[in-house]
């Protein structure tokens, strides 16, 4: 009869195996649509994830799906989200030089002419192979070569390389549209001292009673080579990773008198954090705390510290100092807990909580007149494997992406009633039936076997 139980529960479970490993395909329990500007051309489309897409999503991103309208997924490249500064870059603004002529007596007007299609100039650099120098230079500009405007007055291009690697050639211009512009060098030489020509010492014994020195002047001029014209360009470029204040879904303070410390019990939409800052109405203190998250093993539930932290506040007349962040290694775990050693200090005032961390978004090429949508919120869903090299591609040549975004979240149809056997195979439930079964056969097994050694003859 056991042995009838167990084929018949063994039958049922292989159908549950079966069940379980077919291959349904992954459903997703949200989607969003992209929402992009269609202008037609080509373009590279950056998709921000936000705080309801970490909230239903993977923690490792694995169930993010772009789909056009035609069901077909797109390739995408998941990134950090870079910040971004402007640098200023000089441009060369093309000129000639018209001509030179001296003026007084060492001094020089150089004339240069920008081309008819240079930008206007923002600057100019002396272009000079010399070394040791300083001379002051005036800068005018004009338009039609008569009237003359002074735009520099008596600014310095210099070289101290006999002293330290230190030296200017560049002169900045006021904001102009001048098409000509004219250098002046009043004094363009400069008196050298060359090296000691002739040393002649008068000696009484061994005692100098005289030294005479013979040295040379060299009036060295000013020779320059060539000067640019150029003007400035701000470009906008990414550097290092942004990071974003994430609000937390909620968080509960109590106090622990017995080991003397505030804990600060927090729940989050899973964002990706690196670091939680409190907010707290205490002026002046100086604490040790620890962030810790639940670890699950086995059946028990362990607290594992991320990062540690000195948090302090310090405001007395002048003096306005805080610093109430814990930082450590980035997660996406959906509860965190503080922990504030006081000692023998009255617990902190905590009014808030934040979080920091990295934000993420998608890279791809989108087709015009097309639409997309971002799937999410699978538990079965596997990595995808996408050709992103293209996309990489363009960004090492430096192009820039556009600014998508997610328009309104939509749930998916909730799927028919139907056991799940996947987790069902994983259940304790689970484990524990097929147990039992199993101990039941070994036993029957065993006593089939023990009345069939009783029944042999002796």
């Amino acid at each position: 009869m056991i042995a009838k139980i167990a084929l018949i529960a063994g039958f049922f479970l292989s159908q549950a195996v079966a069940a379980a490993t077919a291959d349904d395909g992954p459903r997703y329990r949200f989607s969003r649509p992209v929402v992009w500007q269609d202008g037609g051309q080509q373009s590279l489309l950056a998709v921000p994830l936000d705080s309801a897409v970490y909230a239903a999503g993977a923690a490792d991103f694995r169930d993010l799906r772009l789909i056009d309208r035609n069901g077909v997924e797109i390739p995408y490249l998941l990134q950090k989200i870079a910040g971004s500064k402007t640098e200023i870059r000089r441009l060369p603004s093309r000129s000639e030089t018209k001509g030179l002529e001296k003026i007084d007596e060492d001094g020089i007007v150089i004339t240069v002419n920008l081309d008819k299609d240079a930008t206007n100039a923002d600057g100019l650099t002396v272009v000079t192979s010399q070394r040791d120098f300083e001379y002051n230079l005036q800068i005018h500009g004009s338009n039609d070569g008569e009237n003359w405007q002074k735009l520099v007055n008596n600014t310095a291009i210099y070289d101290y390389s006999r002293y330290m690697a230190v030296g200017n050639r560049d002169i900045e211009l006021p904001v102009n549209n001048y098409r000509q512009f004219k250098i002046v060098v009043a004094k363009a030489s400069q008196t050298r001292t060359e090296e000691v020509l002739e040393l002649t010492r008068t000696l009484h014994g061994a005692e100098e009673m005289q030294r005479n020195e013979k040295t040379e002047l060299h009036n060295e001029p000013l020779h320059i080579e060539r000067i640019d014209f150029w003007h400035k360009q701000s470009e906008t470029v990414s550097d290092a990773e942004q990071r974003f204040e994430y609000p937390v879904a909620g968080f509960k303070v109590s106090q622990d008198a017995e080991h003397k410390t505030t804990l600060i019990a927090i729940e989050t939409q899973r964002q990706p954090l690196a670091g939680l800052t409190l907010k707290t109405a205490t002026p002046n203190f100086s604490r040790l705390a620890e962030v810790q998250i639940p670890l699950q093993q086995g059946l028990e539930t362990r607290m594992q510290t991320l990062g540690r932290a000195k948090l302090e506040a310090l405001h007395f007349q002048g003096i306005n100092r805080e610093q109430t962040g814990v930082a450590f290694p980035e997660q996406r775990q959906p509860k965190y807990q503080i922990i504030i050693h006081n000692q023998d200090n009255p617990p902190l005032a905590i009014d808030g909580v934040i979080g920091t961390g990295p934000g993420y978004q998608l890279l791809f090429l989108p087709q015009a007149g097309q639409d997309y949508q971002l799937r999410y919120g699978s538990d079965q869903a596997e990595p995808p494997r996408y050709d992103t090299a293209p996309i990489q591609e363009l960004l090492q040549r430096g192009y820039h992406s556009t600014a998508a975004g997610l328009g309104p979240e939509t749930a998916a149809a909730p799927a028919e009633d139907k056991p799940d056997f996947g987790k069902l195979l994983n259940s304790k439930w689970f484990l524990g039936v097929a147990i039992g079964l199993m101990v039941l056969v070994l036993g029957w097994s065993l006593y089939r076997v023990g009345k069939r050694v009783g029944d042999l003859p002796k």
